[in-house]
């Protein structure tokens, strides 16, 4: 493991020292959980991100270009069926 030394406002401090002593885990060991936590949210958000990315390249190869009065179009039918 690397030492990291960080400075923290006094209520932070405290609520870091409260949520330790209920859980019954270090100070450290909540600092690193939480570090664990967000660092697996930013690679969840780059996976999502690449999965997008790749869904957008495979729609712009397939040669089917996007047409807003065809979106338009489908709407005004599902209107006219409903009355």
């Amino acid at each position: 493991m690397i030492r990291k030394q960080i400075y923290l406002p006094v209520a932070p401090d405290r609520g870091l020292k409260e949520i330790a002593r209920a859980g019954g885990q270090s100070e450290a060991a909540l600092i690193r959980d939480a570090i664990r936590r967000r660092l697996e949210q930013e690679d969840a958000r780059d996976a999502a991100w690449g999965r997008l990315k790749a869904m957008l390249e495979a729609m712009g190869s397939a040669g089917d270009r996007f047409d807003r009065s065809d979106a338009y179009a489908d709407r005004v039918d599902k209107c006219d069926g409903d009355h």
